[in-house]
């Protein structure tokens, strides 16, 4: 009992030690989404992702950070979600919350089943992507799962919002290119 007791005193002394962009990027991860679906870690490789995260009072942001930065990448171009060369994901950070409040939480998220939002219902994918609670998080991340661009704001802001197009579309044309000759973006 000791031993447990000790263990579990000096794990969380220690964790909260931690930095949260030391962590590594998990690999092995799923989370179900808005709906209940589970998505795997596995569906974003050899994908660019644009990743817009926060705990559950930055969720009022996804929807409008997704549609911002969409409208500043495809400028005018039509054909939704379905036609861009990146996908659009949400992350919800919910570990702080009681978990009688997750259920109730969930069903706050954007409804929109082109970009789901994954529940992150312990936040360890949150801290080893470096999410910043309480405000929302827009992330590129390369085909590799590298976090290429990370920026943080409440308001959407449409010069940001620029900013993180022309990031996604330099991520998407260094993914297009043959293996030989890509760089770093």
């Amino acid at each position: 009992m000791r031993t447990t007791l000790f263990a579990l005193v000096c794990s969380l002394c220690i964790h909260t030690l931690i930095p949260r962009g030391v962590c590594a990027q998990p690999t092995n991860w799923t989370l179900d989404d808005q709906f209940g679906r589970p998505h795997a870690a596995s569906e974003w490789k050899g994908r660019t992702v644009l990743l817009i995260a926060g705990a559950s009072p930055a969720a009022a942001t996804f929807a409008a950070w997704g549609d911002a930065i969409v409208a500043a990448y495809g400028r005018g171009q039509a054909g939704g979600a379905d036609s861009l060369p990146f996908l659009v994901v949400g992350l919800a950070d919910i570990g702080n919350a009681p978990r009688v409040l997750h259920p109730l939480i969930r069903l706050r998220l954007p409804r929109n089943r082109a970009r789901p939002v994954l529940v992150d219902y312990r936040g360890t994918v949150s801290r080893s992507l470096g999410v910043e609670r309480l405000t929302s998080n827009q992330m590129v991340l390369g085909p590799d799962g590298q976090v290429l661009l990370h920026t943080r704001g409440v308001p959407v802001d449409t010069a940001q919002a620029r900013v993180i197009a022309e990031a996604l579309r330099r991520a998407v044309e260094q993914a297009a290119r043959p293996a030989g000759q890509r760089s770093t973006p």
